[in-house]
């Protein structure tokens, strides 16, 4: 009984752990995606359905692909399109389990949002869309 007891307590433990690492990663993720990207015009917010999708347009300075991160179903998701005919887009994928996600960018200064807290990244970029 002991073992079993120990055993489930054991499995609650994890699960519980594996899931504050998941929510934790929607918000390091987005955040990582918009310091990668920082660069002038490459980051936008647009609104779906009264949700916020971060919009990063491919910061190689070719402006060929667009990366969208929104919240869907209790997911952040990722989908990558491309601006020019006959290339591949990619199927949305699920990044992080979520319940909560915003962002915005404002004078220099991109906010994210989720569940697990609001991280505020200084742009270095001398313009961004808003």
């Amino acid at each position: 009984v002991l073992s079993a007891m120990a055993g489930s307590l054991f499995d609650s433990i994890t699960e519980n752990r594996t899931d504050n690492m998941n929510r934790r990663g929607a918000l390091s993720y987005t955040d990582s995606k918009i310091i990668a990207s920082d660069e002038e015009g490459a980051l936008r917010v647009d609104k779906t359905d009264g949700s916020d999708v971060l919009v990063i347009v491919d910061p190689s300075g070719e402006r060929q692909y667009q990366t969208r991160i929104w919240l869907e179903d209790g997911y952040l998701m990722e989908s990558i399109t491309s601006d020019q005919a006959g290339s591949i887009s990619s199927d949305p994928v699920k990044v992080a389990k979520t319940d909560e996600f915003h962002v915005s960018i404002d004078t220099g200064i991109a906010t994210v949002a989720t569940e697990d807290g609001v991280r505020r990244i200084y742009l270095h970029a001398k313009e961004v869309s808003s």
